[in-house]
C-alpha cells in the first residue's frame, strides 16, 4: 500500500477515531492526570495530527479538531472511537496498534511502542483532557429548514389564487388566459393574433399525437363540421396520444430500449414492458398520483393491477453498476453509483430537486442534508432488480409446477444413465423400459407445457434496514445511522417503518402537503405543450434553478390539477 493511499484511508478513519468521546470524567482531572496528558498525549497529537486536524489546518480533514477538547470529544464524521476506561475496545487504540490495514494512524508510520502504551494507559484511566486556553472553533451552521419553508418559492404551500382581473375582458376564454393576459397588460403588451382554423387543427394534432391531420380532417374542421372540443376529445382518445406523451415522460425516466449500457452488462430484453406501461397509463388517463405510486412502489400499492408490476421499471431499466474486479473498493463504488442514480432520477423527476448533490456533504445550495440523501438511499438499498410476473400468481404456480415435473423426469433419466455408466455395464431391459417410459412422459409434458408468462424488469423489496451516512460518499466508511424517511424540509423528520419504505416514500411524494410534485408535473406539461416551461429549469426547483415566470398561474394550475383528480387529460383540455 502506498503512503498516499494510506493517508487517504487513515484520514477517513480519523473522523471515527475521535467520533464521540464520552465525557472524560465526571470530575476535573487530577494534577497527575493533567501532567500525563500534557507530557505524553498532547505533544503526540500536536506533532502527528494538528497539520490536518486543528484550527490552524489549511484544509480541515474529517471535520475533526484535535486542538480543542470540546470539539475533539464531540468527534468528527463518524461514531464513537474512545470508550473511556476501555482502551482495547476503542478505535483510537486499535488505530495506533497498526494491526488493521484500513485503520492505521498516523498514516505515514507506526508510533513507538512506548507511545502506544501511553495512549492505552490514558484511555484506561478515563481519557482525561484538561481544559485550558485552547483555540475556539466557530460553530458550523446547520440548515435552517424553517427559513427555506417560509422563503423559497417552491417549498411554500401551494396557493389557490383567484384569476386576476384584466382590462380586455373579452379575450380570455378560461382562467389560464386571465393569468397570461394580466402579465401582458402589466408589460404594456397585447396577445398575438389568433391562428386560422387550418393552422389551429395542425397544431392540435402535432401537439397531442405528434402526427399531422389528413386533408379531409382539415377540410371538415375548417368547414365547421367538427368543433374544437370534438377534435380535442378525438385526439385524446387516440392510441397515438399515449405514444406521443409517453415519450415525454420516458425522457424524464431516461428510458432506453437498448441492452446493457450504463457501465453494466445486464441485458434488458423486457424494457419495452415499462414503455408500454407508460403508454397505457397515458391513454387510460391514470391519475398522476397513482402513476407515481406504481412507479415507486409497484404492486405494493393497495389494489394495484398486475400491470403496476412494470411500474418500477422507472428505476430498473436504468443503470445498475458493476465493480470492475470484484474487490471491496470497486464493489462499494458500484453500489454507491447505483444508489446515486436511483436517488437522482427519483428526486429530479418527481420533486424537481437535485438530492444526489448531498451524497458526500450537505447540499451547497438547497435545504437537503447528507442525512436526507441517505434516508432516501436507504429505501432503495433495501431493493434489488427482479423480473416481475405480469400474470396472476396461480398462473406462475401452474407454470413452475409443470416445469418441475419435466425437470424431475430429466433428473431420473440422468441418474439412471449415470448409474449404468458408473457400473460399466449394459442397461438392462427393465431399466431400458423404465427410461423409455420416463422419456415418453417427459416429452408429453413438454408438448403440453404452457408458454412462459410475461415478465417486466422492476424493483423487489429485500430488506428493511437503515443506511449509515457514507463518509465522503465511501460506503465502506460508515458514519451516523439515518432512519429511512422523506426530505426533512417537507416531512419534518417523519421516519418510515414499513418494510423497505417504498410505499411510504411514494405516499410522501404525492401527499398534498408536499408542495413540489404537482408544481413539477404541471410545469412539465406546460413545457411539452409550448416548448418553454413556466419554470425554465423543469428538473431543478431549487435555489439555483429559475424562478417561475408566472408563479400565480403555476400554483393555480397545480391546485386545479389536484382538485380534478390529478387527471393529465383534463389538464390538456384546460390548456388546449
Amino acid at each position: 500500500m502506498t503512503d498516499r493511499f494510506k493517508t487517504v484511508r487513515a484520514t477517513a478513519w480519523l473522523g471515527a477515531l475521535f467520533g464521540a468521546f464520552i465525557a472524560v470524567t465526571a470530575n476535573e482531572p487530577t494534577p497527575e492526570q493533567v501532567e500525563f496528558f500534557e507530557n505524553k498525549i498532547r505533544p503526540v497529537l500536536a506533532q502527528h495530527c494538528y497539520k490536518c486536524h486543528s484550527t490552524q489546518s489549511k484544509k480541515l480533514k474529517a471535520e475533526l479538531y484535535l486542538d480543542n477538547s470540546e470539539r475533539a470529544l464531540q468527534g468528527g464524521e463518524s461514531g464513537p472511537s474512545i470508550i473511556p476506561g476501555k482502551a482495547d475496545s476503542s478505535l483510537l487504540y486499535r488505530a495506533v496498534l497498526y494491526k488493521e490495514e484500513s485503520l492505521e494512524m498516523p498514516p505515514t508510520r507506526k508510533l513507538p511502542d512506548a507511545v502506544i502504551a501511553d495512549f492505552k494507559r490514558w484511555i484506561d484511566m478515563g481519557a482525561p483532557w484538561p481544559k485550558s486556553n485552547e483555540p475556539q472553533v466557530a460553530e458550523k451552521q446547520s440548515i435552517d429548514f424553517e427559513k427555506y419553508r417560509k422563503e423559497h418559492w417552491s417549498l411554500k404551500p401551494i396557493q389557490n389564487p383567484a384569476p386576476p382581473e384584466v382590462a380586455n375582458g373579452t379575450w380570455p376564454r378560461n382562467p389560464i388566459d386571465q393569468f397570461v393576459l394580466a402579465r401582458l397588460e402589466d408589460a404594456g403588451m397585447k396577445p398575438s393574433p389568433e391562428a386560422d382554423q387550418r393552422a389551429l387543427i395542425r397544431r392540435a394534432y402535432f401537439d397531442l399525437v405528434g402526427l399531422p391531420p389528413t386533408p379531409e380532417e382539415v377540410a371538415t374542421f375548417v368547414a365547421g363540421d367538427t368543433s374544437w372540443d370534438q377534435v380535442i376529445e378525438e385526439l385524446l382518445a387516440s392510441p397515438q396520444y399515449g405514444e406521443r406523451w409517453a415519450r415525454h415522460w420516458m425522457d424524464v425516466a431516461r428510458y432506453s430500449d437498448g441492452l446493457g449500457g450504463f457501465l453494466d452488462n445486464r441485458g434488458l430484453p423486457n424494457a419495452w414492458q415499462y414503455r408500454d406501461f407508460v403508454v397505457n397509463a397515458f391513454n387510460d388517463d391514470v391519475p398522476f398520483d397513482q402513476f407515481v405510486r406504481w412507479q415507486i412502489a409497484g404492486e405494493l400499492t393497495p389494489n394495484a393491477p398486475l400491470s403496476a408490476r412494470a411500474g418500477t421499471g422507472f428505476f430498473a431499466v436504468g443503470p445498475t453498476y458493476n465493480g470492475d474486479g470484484g474487490d471491496a473498493e470497486a464493489t462499494a463504488a458500484a453500489q454507491a453509483e447505483t444508489l446515486s442514480d436511483r436517488v437522482d432520477t427519483f428526486s429530479r423527476a418527481f420533486l424537481g430537486l437535485t438530492v444526489a448533490c448531498a451524497r458526500c456533504h450537505d447540499h451547497k445550495f438547497d435545504p437537503v442534508s447528507i442525512k436526507d440523501y441517505y434516508a432516501i438511499a436507504g429505501v432503495f438499498n433495501n431493493t434489488s432488480i427482479a423480473d416481475k410476473p405480469l400474470v396472476a400468481d396461480q398462473v406462475v404456480t401452474a407454470y413452475n409446477e409443470h416445469q418441475n415435473k419435466i425437470k424431475n423426469f430429466d433428473n431420473q433419466i440422468k441418474q439412471l444413465n449415470d448409474k449404468v455408466k458408473k457400473e460399466k455395464r449394459e442397461i438392462s431391459d427393465e431399466e431400458k423400459k423404465q427410461r423409455d417410459d420416463w422419456t415418453h412422459e417427459r416429452d408429453a409434458l413438454r408438448k403440453s407445457a404452457p408458454p412462459k408468462y410475461a415478465t417486466a424488469h422492476g424493483l423487489r423489496e429485500n430488506g428493511s434496514n437503515n443506511m449509515h451516512v457514507a463518509i465522503r460518499g465511501d460506503l465502506r466508511k460508515k458514519g451516523e445511522e439515518v432512519p429511512r424517511r422523506f426530505l426533512e424540509v417537507i416531512s419534518r423528520d417523519k421516519s418510515f417503518s414499513k418494510e423497505s419504505g417504498l410505499l411510504q416514500l411514494a405516499e410522501s411524494v404525492v401527499s398534498r402537503d408536499n408542495p413540489l410534485t404537482s408544481r413539477v408535473l404541471v410545469n412539465r406539461i406546460w413545457q411539452w405543450h409550448f416548448g418553454r416551461a413556466i419554470v425554465r429549469t423543469p428538473s431543478n426547483f431549487g435555489v439555483i434553478g429559475e424562478k417561475p415566470t408566472h408563479p400565480l398561474l403555476l400554483d393555480w394550475l397545480a391546485t386545479n390539477f389536484m382538485d380534478n383528480g390529478w387527471s393529465i387529460k383534463d389538464l390538456h383540455r384546460l390548456i388546449m
